[in-house]
């Protein structure tokens, strides 16, 4: 139904004495102080929230240079190496396996090897023993001497791209490493 035309306006007014309008000045000054006050709370609110996560990355950061090496060997072993290991099955059928699993015990002892080494022979150690370092050197030349036969029979075996599925994720295990 439509609206009828306005046909009289009606104006009124509120007169105010010096008290009414100084209690109203004293309002809009609190309010303007208090908007004031609420940019700078929520300011400080979102700096104090910066810094508490700045705070918990750098204590992620702390734990993970502390415990990392065991996380990552831990995560490779229980996620990434059996994954790899079922994939290279399926592509290469036959050894390729068994012979990433010695290429995996053989970077898990160039890895022991290296925490013998800085352990025992480096005399800023606390542990520092001249016996156990030479032990360990013995150790590390016949690691080194497993490691180059392996790489001479992988090379009689496979291609190079079979070789690379061999070593996928395994560091300086693979000798194009560094490549």
């Amino acid at each position: 139904m439509p609206r009828r035309k306005v046909d009289q306006v009606i104006e009124h007014r509120i007169s105010l004495s010096d008290f009414e309008r100084a209690q109203l000045k004293e309002v809009i000054d609190t309010e303007q102080a208090a908007v004031a006050v609420r940019g700078v709370t929520n300011t400080l609110g979102a700096i104090a929230t910066g810094l508490a996560g700045a705070g918990g990355l750098l204590a992620a950061l702390t734990f993970a240079a502390w415990k990392a090496p065991t996380l990552w060997v831990d995560f490779t072993n229980k996620f990434t190496n059996p994954l790899l290991d079922d994939i290279v099955d399926t592509i290469l059928p036959g050894t390729p396996v068994e012979h990433r699993r010695y290429a995996q015990d053989l970077a898990k002892r160039r890895g022991d090897l290296a925490k013998e080494e800085a352990a025992y022979c480096s005399f800023n150690s606390g542990l520092y023993d001249e016996a156990k370092c030479s032990q360990t050197q013995l150790a590390k030349d016949k690691y080194f001497e497993d490691l180059a036969a392996f790489r001479k029979m992988l090379i009689e075996t496979y291609t190079a791209g079979e070789r690379e599925i061999i070593y996928y994720g395994l560091g300086d295990i693979n000798p194009n490493f560094a490549n």
